[in-house]
């Protein structure tokens, strides 16, 4: 997971003296909690989002988080980044979605009737491109919609949507490896550990597009296995199914056979005349008496209905030969009131303006990635203040250029994502007050390793990479980046920046373990939820991620280890 609860070590305040009472409800009703965090409980669907809230509750409730620490908690910096970078992004990609820029794009990549396999190598690359320069989750905000909206559209097989969130929640964590500005950790490690941004591209790059590459064949594989498991479930049904049609076959026998009776029925002229003669005149009655009960005509008066009815009727009669009868008159003057006029073609200044306000949405994008590329030496850009920023220039560009309502754009923020997270932060700040996580890291946990984990061995290296991936997983991997950054530097001897490059590797792909593992991966199975109406499993998405995860890691940590120790000697 990143950005939960608070990941300065100054706010991680708490003492081994806490209380017994803070240490035990804590932990306990983290426990509790947290299944309904993690899992899709069908059986009591309290949901995500809720389920935080509700943990959060719960921790001030018990006084575990007293109630000025929520203000606290909710007010500092890098859960407010966390914010204002998931709202500025929901902003941003309204407009992207509005003005057909990525629309363009996921016609090219779904067209008319591609295959699935045709498709998904691309949703894959354009997540891991996104991440590499907006962070993984702004990318999962921006592309999980538009391309679940384009799948609903062409109806495709909803047994492809498992795999399409897989592979752009898993592609988001890769791409977002290959840069600092990809996620929180990488911008955190490359300015504590000393980390350049060439040595980053040297050593990241590489192993990312080489795991983007093996992340694509595993999802290729795992489909190919849920086809055929399909294929022999949709075996085991045909026998049932077969009899099924049987009966319905001999239902829709005996409902021909009466609708012909019908239709022979209406066929006779006198019975069709009488019928339609009856059923105008009934119209004309009704009209007429809400005519006379308002003194309206303008109002009450429905000529469109009389025009239809008649029309018909004369079609009839005209196709058949026979004469109107005599109580029924055409009127060809009545128009027909309920036809929809055709909307008026924008006029040449619209369109200059529409053109004008694209060019300054590419442009602000643009302008944003690279403000967010300036390595915080330079230039202090903050993760979430420049996104919201964006957001909002944008929104009074939309107003000045094209008089929309910036009404338009606040309701289309997620509000059930924003409030997961600020339950979040508090739940999870609660768990860290019982001290059981920086006890286990800190004291038994890393120190207790060191020694065994040198960097500079292949042994180190392995007992490293475990360390963070189960670190990451269960604490969450920002807090433990920022707890073990700083002691990187015990593992090797003038290792330069390997510590760092590696940690950066680790704790991002780690993130991929576990549905919870990574806060994109959550942002992709509520848009999938909210989208799609489709539920991503705890389970679900651990078949994939937990073989996934091991296999490109370290098949691509040699490349970070060989690559970084180039790096640090260029």
């Amino acid at each position: 997971m990143e950005y939960f609860s608070n990941h300065s070590s100054s706010n991680a305040t708490c003492s081994c003296d806490t209380n017994l009472y803070v240490q035990i409800t804590g932990s306990i009703l983290f426990v509790m909690v947290w299944p309904f965090v993690v899992l899709d409980m069908k059986w009591f669907p309290l949901g995500r989002p809720a389920a935080a809230l509700v943990g959060a509750a719960f921790m001030v409730l018990f006084q575990i988080v007293s109630q000025s620490d929520v203000y606290a908690i909710q007010g500092h910096q890098d859960n407010l980044q966390t914010v204002f970078l998931l709202v500025g992004m929901m902003m941003l990609s309204y407009y992207y979605d509005r003005e057909g820029i990525l629309r363009v794009l996921m016609l090219k990549i779904f067209g008319k009737n591609k295959p699935f396999q045709s498709i998904i190598w691309k949703v894959c690359l354009m997540s891991a491109i996104l991440s590499a320069f907006i962070t993984n989750d702004a990318a999962c905000l921006v592309v999980t919609p538009l391309i679940l909206t384009e799948f609903i559209k062409q109806k495709r097989d909803r047994w492809e949507l498992l795999p399409l969130c897989l592979g752009i929640a898993t592609s988001a964590n890769i791409g977002s490896a290959a840069t600092i500005f990809g996620n929180p950790q990488n911008a955190f490690i490359a300015s504590t550990a000393r980390v350049s941004l060439l040595e980053f591209f040297i050593a990241e790059l590489p192993a990312a597009i080489l795991g983007l590459i093996i992340n694509v064949v595993l999802i290729y594989l795992f489909m190919l296995i849920r086809m055929k498991m399909r294929k022999e479930e949709g075996n085991h049904l045909n026998s049932e199914a077969q009899s099924s049609r049987i009966a319905a076959r001999s239902r829709n026998t005996s409902i021909a056979s009466e609708r012909e009776a019908t239709v022979q029925s209406y066929e006779d002229p006198q019975v069709r005349n009488e019928s339609l003669t009856l059923s105008i005149s009934g119209e004309h009655e009704a009209t007429a008496m809400s005519y006379d009960q308002s003194g309206n005509g303008a109002t009450h008066f429905n000529t469109s209905a009389i025009n239809r009815s008649t029309s018909m009727l004369v079609q009839l009669q005209q196709s058949s030969g026979e004469a109107l009868p005599e109580d029924v008159q055409v009127n060809d003057s009545v128009n027909n009131d309920d036809e929809d006029k055709a909307p008026a073609e924008k006029t040449r200044f619209q369109i200059i303006r529409r053109k004008i306000f694209l060019v300054w949405l590419v442009f602000v994008t643009l302008l944003m990635v690279v403000l967010l590329a300036i390595p915080n030496q330079i230039a202090d850009f903050n993760l979430g203040c420049i996104p919201l920023a964006a957001s909002i220039f944008t929104m009074l560009m939309d107003t000045i250029l094209n008089r929309k309502y910036a009404y338009d754009v606040m309701v289309k923020i997620d509000w059930t994502v924003i409030l997961m997270f600020m339950g979040l932060f508090v739940w999870l700040r609660g768990f860290q007050n019982t001290c059981f996580p920086k006890h286990l890291l800190s004291i038994h946990g890393f120190e207790h390793l060191a020694p065994h984990m040198n960097l500079n061995t292949i042994e180190g290296v392995l007992l490293f990479s475990v360390f963070v991936i189960i670190g990451s997983n269960i604490f969450s991997n920002v807090p433990l980046v920022i707890l073990i950054v700083g002691r990187i530097s015990d593992l090797c001897d003038d290792c330069g920046p390997l510590g760092g490059l590696l940690l950066a590797w680790i704790s991002t792909i780690a993130g991929n373990f576990t549905l919870i593992g990574s806060v994109a991966n959550l942002i992709v199975a509520e848009k999938a939820r909210s989208s799609a109406e489709y539920r991503i499993s705890f389970l679900g998405y651990f078949i994939f991620g937990f073989p996934s995860t091991l296999l490109i890691l370290y098949a691509c940590l040699p490349v970070v280890y060989f690559m970084g120790k180039l790096a640090a000697k260029i």
